[in-house]
């Protein structure tokens, strides 16, 4: 079955799940509500697609002028393309007040013309593979939005058991890292753990001043007692240096 064929039958299993359900599209809800009221955090999607090499030009262009139809729908957190740490890829953070609304989301996006016509129907081509986890930020942190343009690092660690476990440790030693670079302008914009997806994974996105950054940052943090007492914790890891694609509200 092609990518396109089983992306569509994918969209008319949405639509039939959802039909008759009602959601909202809160998209600064800053918590989700449950059954009978209660709150749930909010939840973050983050997708990567890693595109054709000779389809990405165009994947960008398209982008630039037809995403808009998607962020109607809900609130992007940002929109990178990736320079180092993988090729010809575009990774993207989604904000939701729940599953059930991103259930509606993706359900109005199905049976959107526009967006299907414009956008959707046009990159399916052009990918290779999309891949997505379900995030939500670690207990006691929250998004910090750069107030200056940069470059940006997407850290991704495979963890030791449940976030029980590691998530205040990671919390100190980012914020241990946050104060060896505040001066050289580099910041945490989100610690996250994986709750859909890759599970026992750590996601922490940083904002650089340049690309060196990256390099300044591990230089430092080599030297953090902090990372001595992570470092256990950790069973592997990978760096992506990211660049902001015009449409991404960080930049």
């Amino acid at each position: 079955m092609s990518l396109f064929n089983l992306r569509q039958t994918m969209i008319r299993n949405t639509v039939r799940r959802t039909t008759g359900m009602k959601f909202t599209t809160g998209a600064s809800m800053k918590q989700g509500q449950g059954a009978e009221g209660e709150t749930r955090p909010v939840v973050y999607e983050l997708r990567t697609y890693s595109l054709h090499p000779n389809k990405l030009r165009e994947y960008l262009d398209l982008t630039s002028k037809e995403f808009h139809l998607r962020t109607a729908h809900s609130k992007l957190v940002g929109f990178w393309t990736s320079e180092i740490g993988g090729l010809n890829q575009a990774v993207h953070i989604w904000e939701y007040g729940s599953l059930s609304e991103r259930a509606g989301v993706r359900a109005r996006l199905a049976g959107d013309p526009e967006w299907v016509g414009r956008y959707f129907g046009r990159i399916l081509p052009m990918l290779q593979c999309q891949e997505n986890a379900l995030l939500t930020l670690l207990p006691g942190t929250q998004l910090s939005l750069p107030l200056n343009k940069g470059v940006y690092e997407l850290q991704t660690m495979q963890m030791q058991g449940a976030p029980g476990l590691w998530s205040k440790t990671l919390s100190q030693w980012v914020q241990a890292c946050e104060r060896a670079r505040q001066n050289a302008g580099t910041q945490a914009v989100g610690v996250w753990g994986s709750i859909l997806g890759h599970r026992q994974t750590a996601i922490v996105l940083w904002q650089h001043p340049d690309p060196d950054g990256c390099l300044a940052l591990a230089d430092a943090a080599s030297s953090l007692p902090e990372g001595d007492t992570l470092a256990p914790l950790v069973i592997g890891s990978h760096s992506k240096l990211l660049l902001p694609h015009a449409v991404s509200p960080l930049q």
